[in-house]
């Protein structure tokens, strides 16, 4: 049955991998073709708010199999088949066979899981570093764990380290379980040593990560409203990540249907969790896993802002977990756990099928100013460069230009001014324009110098691009 999991993981997670590469995307993309292994580390990683790992791989990913999206995105594919088949095994060791082939399918079919399974980022690879982590570190809790077991843990902790700096708070739930648990001072040492590995990466890595961070905070302030979209600590995004792992990337027009469907929808999910709570003893692990790091990153937003449903894909194989744990506490579980498999179903067919809920047409949006941009014209975008997006798609001389002189700056007219001086005609986009030029400068100065909108072309996730005439 755990191959019938796993054939429908993949099958879920390889359907619609053509999309056109939205922003993020777009950045990992330009990394792994545009930089060497040293100058990730050297320059691009420096201005990235992640460690090196993911990009190495897909670098090397890239470099056999080229750079076409759907060959882009399968490297993403894999790690999330692969987390599919650990959390089999997890849930195998710590609940039989039965919860564990329940666990997979549910974990196969989740509409989120198959989102980011699909994205050319690093939640993915993520997601799999800590499932395995979990796997070994119950390894270590039977009475006589040997030194491979030991040696693994080590590494899954390192892997976890150089893949992204948020599902280190996986670390808080094996400590506290420990305590709660553990008590001989031979295994301590053990375990304290296990670390030594991530340590010693973090003490090394630590001067790249401070100028991250530093460049994070210098851009909050100059930006007012990217604190809400990185996600700030309150109830709205707490809730957010609940309806994100019912429901995935979907949602409905009407916000009162939105509510009614993830109302009904959430039942079964809400009285399986309460089944297992029954026995929340016999699973600690699982809860804390659960509900330790998004705790955690609740508090830590409330002084930098990163509470994102998008992040917690770690901790979504603990989520399903613990519904089956409860489905096989309940009456009806194999018509409840069919329901459940169902809902999942349905929610990623949406996803999947429906293109309202794909990502950024950035191909689209580029194609349609490739085709229409004349001698005489050009391109500007109220950001320090072009957006990576644009630049991967863009396949002509350079006619684009960012507005602002570096991140954050305010945009100038006199930039403007000097940009479409001598031009007959300019596009303008107005993606992200809310957080890079509130003030609308641009269009402001464009009317200023005389010239007038004539035309605009809406594109999924992108948003209008506008032509302007010279009057």
């Amino acid at each position: 049955m755990i191959w019938a999991a796993l054939a429908l993981a993949l099958v879920l997670r390889v359907i619609n991998l053509n999309q056109s590469l939205w922003l993020d995307e777009a950045i990992s993309a330009l990394a792994v073709r545009d930089y060497s292994y040293s100058q990730i580390i050297s320059a691009f990683i420096i201005g990235d708010t992640h460690p090196p790992l993911y990009y190495f791989i897909l670098k090397a990913w890239s470099g056999a199999f080229g750079y076409w999206e759907p060959t882009l995105r399968v490297l993403s594919v894999i790690f999330g088949v692969l987390t599919v088949y650990v959390v089999y095994l997890i849930a195998k060791k710590i609940g039989g066979k039965k919860l564990g082939i329940v666990s997979s399918f549910l974990l196969a079919t989740a509409p989120l899981h198959i989102y980011y399974s699909q994205e050319i980022r690093m939640y993915s690879l993520s997601a799999l570093a800590v499932s395995l982590a979990v796997f070994l570190f119950i390894r270590l809790l039977d009475k006589n764990p040997n030194r491979k077991d030991w040696i693994l843990f080590s590494l899954s902790l390192l892997l976890i380290g150089l893949t992204d700096y948020l599902p280190l708070l996986i670390l808080p739930v094996f400590w506290v379980y420990s305590f709660l648990r553990r008590k001989e001072e031979t295994w301590w040492k053990k375990f304290l040593f296990s670390h030594i590995l991530l340590l010693t990466f973090l003490a090394f890595w630590y001067p790249v990560f401070y100028k991250q961070s530093l460049g994070a905070k210098a851009a909050l302030p100059l930006f007012p409203g990217w604190a809400k979209l990185l996600g700030e600590a309150n109830f709205k995004e707490l809730a957010l990540v609940w309806m994100k792992f019912v429901l995935g990337r979907i949602s409905f027009v009407s916000r009162k249907l939105n509510f009614l469907i993830i109302a009904i929808v959430s039942a079964p999910f809400i009285y399986s969790l309460f089944k297992a709570f029954g026995v929340a003893k016999k699973h600690l692990l699982l809860w804390l896993w659960f509900v330790l790091p998004i705790a955690l990153a609740f508090l830590g937003a409330i002084f930098v802002p990163g509470f994102s449903y998008f992040r917690f894909i770690f901790v979504l194989p603990a989520f399903y977990f613990l519904i089956a744990v409860g489905l096989s506490k309940t009456k009806y579980k194999e018509a409840l756990t069919l329901l459940l498999i169902l809902a999942n179903l349905v929610f990623s067919t949406i996803y999947i099928t429906n293109p309202k809920f794909v990502r950024e047409d950035w191909r689209a949006a580029v194609g349609y100013l490739e085709e229409k941009i004349r001698d005489g014209e050009v391109i500007l975008m109220a950001f320090p460069e072009p957006f990576a997006a644009f630049r991967w798609y863009w396949k002509k001389e350079n006619v684009a230009f960012g507005l602002e002189t570096e991140l954050g700056k305010k945009v100038e007219e006199q930039t403007v001014q000097r940009l479409v001086k001598g031009k007959d005609g300019v596009y303008t986009l107005d993606y992200l324009m809310d957080l890079t030029d509130p003030e609308r400068i641009t269009s402001k100065t464009l009317s200023d110098a005389g010239f007038k909108e004539v035309d605009i072309v809406d594109f999924r996730g992108v948003g209008q691009i506008r032509y302007w005439l010279k009057r």
